[in-house]
């Protein structure tokens, strides 16, 4: 009996103990990462007590497991500029993605920094490579490696989150970026359509008869990616002779985190020109950065639509046809019309022929 007092004593002693670590566990002293570079709220759920969830955003995936939280919680996925972590990363490190967590007891309304379950990461992402690393971010900007080793197998990344006293990023080795002419200062000049990318996103631009699908997966980073067109004059003095320059178009991407000129992409784009003037017999060309025309033997035609795999951004193109010769013509340098001239002949003779036989008839 002596021994049981002394055992249940003991407990309420270390329960004592325990309140400090459990109170400093909630409230002022877990930092509010909204307010320290993670502004955005990208995506939210509701728990009940002791429930398991889950929520996503993009290539992000959050998985709560049952019992991580005793009372009812909002858990909310945060996000910062890609932009403003990139100035902290290491020399030679890119960052493909950030995150935080902001968890909210519905009962208190103080935030949660630990989980009595670990809740897992997921981020499933081209940009992550067997060399990718899963990085703290402090409250103060600074990113400092994680304890743990994150789980990697191909394009995707997991790691297991049992608090939430920071944010964190994932960063890989920096790609070489290929050498890419600036298209817009070697006969592509305008500007014609443009859109922004996250990492990894997909997205399209569109402007007359040609439009550009960019499939997820095919930039890493955040970038910039801009339709160009010449004006079709000046390719036209540089085509084939009888060849008729109809559409034009090139590419350029900038990454939108270091502001270079991506030249090769990690998946092709598709471009598709639809014009009524492409036939089977059109083709098309490349245009260099020097203007020279050579022809590229990717493209396929059906129809009036001509579409093409693009995987760089390091030339530009132009869509020929026939050109149109003058109908009728005695031969394609005079472009004397020769059918006018014998039909005038024709009804010359035969009203001759006419008046002949009437002044017979009268003589």
């Amino acid at each position: 009996m002596h021994l049981r007092r002394i055992f249940a004593a003991a407990l309420v002693a270390a329960a004592a103990l325990m309140l400090p670590v459990a109170a400093s566990a909630q409230g002022s002293s877990v930092p509010d990462m909204a307010q320290h570079g993670f502004p955005t709220v990208v995506a939210s759920t509701e728990l009940a007590a002791g429930a398991a969830g889950s929520l996503s955003f993009g290539s992000m995936h959050i998985q709560v497991p049952q019992g991580a939280f005793v009372d009812p919680v909002t858990v909310e996925l945060l996000e910062g500029p890609l932009a403003n972590f990139q100035a902290a990363a290491p020399a030679g490190q890119t960052v493909v993605a950030d995150f935080a967590l902001r968890v909210v007891d519905k009962t208190t309304g103080l935030l949660v920094g630990t989980f009595l379950k670990p809740v897992t990461f997921s981020l499933t992402q081209s940009g992550v490579t067997s060399q990718s690393t899963y990085d703290n971010v402090t409250p103060t900007g600074q990113i400092v490696p994680n304890p743990v080793a994150a789980t990697i197998h191909g394009d995707v990344l997991t790691h297991p989150i049992t608090a939430a006293f920071v944010g964190w990023a994932v960063l890989s080795p920096t790609a070489p970026v290929a050498t890419a002419p600036d298209l817009t200062l070697h006969g592509f000049p305008n500007v014609v359509a443009s859109t922004t990318l996250a990492p990894g996103a997909a997205g399209s631009v569109h402007f007359g008869p040609v439009t550009v699908a960019i499939p997820a997966g095919t930039f890493p980073s955040g970038v910039k990616f801009e339709l160009l067109e010449s004006p079709t004059a000046n390719l036209q003095a540089a085509a084939p002779a009888g060849q008729q320059v109809v559409a034009d178009f090139a590419l350029r991407v900038v990454d939108t985190a270091t502001g270079q000129l991506i030249g090769t992409f990690q998946k092709p784009v598709t471009v598709t020109v639809a014009q009524s003037g492409i036939t089977p017999a059109s083709v098309l060309a490349n245009v260099s950065a020097a203007g020279q025309l050579t022809p590229n033997v990717s493209a396929k035609i059906t129809g009036s639509v001509l579409s093409l795999p693009v995987t760089s951004a390091t030339v530009g193109a132009a869509v020929l046809i026939r050109a149109k010769t003058v109908p009728a013509a005695t031969s394609p340098t005079t472009g004397v019309p020769i059918l006018p001239i014998v039909g005038c002949g024709a009804v010359l003779i035969v009203a001759g022929v006419l008046l002949i036989r009437h002044a017979r008839v009268a003589a």
